[in-house]
């Protein structure tokens, strides 16, 4: 997608907006997010879905709108575990919030930041989140977000390697989370953490549960959310170690209770 977008290599979920929307409503929006990622490839038997360009127009069409209080809330909270994970260093630290959508949980850990991207494919969200940043007389330099579909390719960003990468509550919007941990891990310098939040698979649930309703299942891959074991899959296979994943809080969307998590993992030093 990155040719629909004005794609400024340089820089959500999903949701979101996971935060930051109407969760699914937002959702998806949540957090200022988009989640609408990079087109992985479709789960199987859903062949024809396109979950990256259905994310992007999505939240292209919800990004003007106000962010819904909880999701702004959720921001806060998701802000404050990511921080409790990670040290972060104001004159140091280089993040990227993959997914950022309008940039809800951007603002929370911008602060702690020496540089902040976001990076989203919906250019709506950019630009809303680009305008947020403007009006505060912040320098594109310390934040911004582009519109782009990242890869995992030299080049990509101009270069730019990251200390952290944030993803909040986009996950379940990526058809293939292995595929998308790979990309992301890429992107991270040797040391540097990948913190990721999102929604927690019902321990009783079976394939056919949902937690979204029937309207959002061209937009989320992954309805009845992520399991700690699938998450630790990915991360391993993208070559990040100390796996780390704790369950947050619950959260009511869609008038269904969902359980956040957080997973990090570490990228080896060369």
């Amino acid at each position: 997608m990155a040719d629909h977008c004005n794609n400024h290599d340089n820089h959500d979920h999903h949701d979101h907006d996971h935060h930051g929307h109407d969760h699914h409503d937002h959702h998806h929006t949540h957090h200022g997010h988009e989640h609408h990622h990079p087109s992985a490839p479709a789960p199987s038997g859903d062949k024809d879905k396109d979950y990256a360009e259905a994310n992007k127009t999505f939240f292209d069409a919800k990004a003007q709108e106000q962010p819904d209080p909880r999701w702004v809330e959720m921001a806060k909270k998701a802000g404050a575990a990511i921080r409790s994970k990670y040290a972060f260093k104001e004159d140091s630290t280089v993040l990227m919030d993959f997914a950022c959508n309008v940039g809800l949980t951007s603002r929370e850990l911008a602060p702690y930041t020496k540089t902040l991207v976001g990076v989203d494919i919906s250019q709506g969200a950019v630009d809303v989140f680009n305008k947020a940043v403007s009006n505060q007389g912040i320098a594109p330099e310390d934040m911004r977000a582009v519109c782009v579909e990242l890869k995992g390719e030299e080049g990509e960003l101009d270069g730019l390697k990251f200390d952290v990468i944030t993803c909040i509550v986009s996950y379940h919007h990526f058809a293939d989370i292995d595929k998308m941990t790979q990309m992301l891990s890429f992107f991270l310098k040797p040391g540097g953490a990948l913190l990721v939040v999102d929604i927690t698979k019902p321990p009783a649930a079976t394939a056919a549960d949902s937690l979204f309703p029937a309207e959002f299942g061209h937009v989320v891959a992954h309805t009845g959310g992520m399991t700690k074991e699938g998450m630790q899959k990915a991360y391993e296979g993208a070559g990040l170690v100390n796996f780390e994943f704790e369950h947050l809080e619950k959260v009511t969307v869609h008038e269904k209770e969902m359980m956040l998590f957080i997973a990090k993992g570490v990228k080896l030093a060369n």
